[in-house]
């Protein structure tokens, strides 16, 4: 005999449906209104060239940076304590176009953006991985900041 939920089995159940569906949706909300994309190489200039106040985040570690990178890329370590604090510096008025090595580390960074509530985020697929496979040029300069220094 199948016996109802009762108990804390319910309390749960009854808890995880209320939080989930209570309050405004996403869509409802205009403050929630966000632009996550995905694009290739083919299309990274072509964004550029629409977007030329985008930042281009680059989310490897130091040795990957060292070893070349994106002109006119901003570089944030993938590691947690230095990720969490330089995500909150970025702009909410720029779009954020977002790369790794091969798109993995590039699409945590995506979620954690769309999860704080950034409006407008693109995922570089296939990272340098796919950037390097296409000949295209590297950078070996200092990384751009994410927030211009004020002097």
């Amino acid at each position: 005999m199948n016996a109802p939920l009762t108990g804390p089995i319910a309390v749960v159940c009854i808890a995880t449906f209320s939080f989930f569906s209570c309050g405004d949706s996403p869509a409802d909300n205009p403050q929630n209104q966000q632009q996550v994309t995905e694009t290739s190489i083919l299309t990274l200039d072509s964004l550029k060239a629409a977007h030329p106040d985008a930042i281009l985040l680059d989310v490897r570690s130091d040795e990957e940076w060292a070893a070349g990178h994106l002109l006119g890329a901003s570089y944030v370590s993938f590691d947690w304590d230095h990720r969490k604090d330089s995500l909150s510096e970025i702009p909410w008025d720029r779009p954020v176009l977002v790369y790794c090595e091969a798109g993995g580390r590039s699409g945590v960074v995506t979620e954690e953006l769309r999860i704080i509530g950034h409006p407008h985020i693109i995922d570089l697929i296939g990272g340098m991985e796919r950037w390097l496979e296409n000949k295209k040029p590297l950078d070996f300069d200092v990384p751009v900041p994410v927030m211009p220094q004020v002097d």
